[in-house]
């Protein structure tokens, strides 16, 4: 049990090294679903077509829709962009309820609090709309119908993926992990 008075030790954190491995995985990982819900028709297909610009999309992805279908897509083009859609918010969630993508599940490693010490789920949520910046304001832009935010959702996304440089500096943080106040560990250690 930990007391106050102990002296804690943080555990080390985790480098770009790893987190770059868990995110490769987790890239193949979402590809693999995202096929998956459209080969299966798992997509809710029947969402993009009431969005805006649905139409010239699908005319623009003509090409491909027999294709698809004949292979055994099911919904074709309008199945592979909903469920693209879909997981789009949806593969990243799991980390961000969970404190570990699947990839970094697989890698052993975990989120948690800068100081070393465990996370919780409000932790892992605010760390989640923090790093997803870009279709977490997508999103909400499509609910809400405030272009505004699906304006900011590009440079929001930017700096944020830009600031991933920073674990390479010694203190093993990307900006999302500073402005969330978290870092990444080995599971075994936190």
């Amino acid at each position: 049990m930990f007391e106050p008075s102990m002296e804690f030790e943080a555990p080390e954190r985790v480098g770009a090294g790893p987190r770059l491995a868990a995110a490769v995985l987790d890239y193949f990982l979402s590809t693999m679903a995202v096929m998956l819900f459209a080969w299966k028709g798992w997509g809710w297909a029947s969402v993009v077509e009431n969005l805006p610009g649905t139409e010239e999309l699908l005319d623009l992805y003509a090409p491909m829709e027999e294709v698809l279908v004949e292979a055994g897509m099911v919904h074709g083009v309008q199945g592979l962009l909903a469920a693209t859609a879909l997981l789009g918010i949806g593969y990243p969630l799991i980390e961000g309820v969970t404190g570990a993508s699947p990839g970094k599940w697989v890698l052993g490693l975990r989120i948690g609090h800068a100081n070393g010490t465990a996370g919780d789920t409000l932790l892992y949520v605010k760390r989640f709309a923090i790093k997803f910046i870009r279709p977490v304001l997508g999103a909400l832009a499509g609910v809400t119908g405030l272009g505004m935010l699906g304006w900011l959702a590009g440079p929001a996304g930017l700096v944020i993926s830009l600031g991933t440089l920073l674990l390479l500096a010694p203190h093993r943080q990307a900006l999302h992990d500073k402005l969330a106040v978290t870092a990444v560990y080995r599971r075994d250690a936190l």
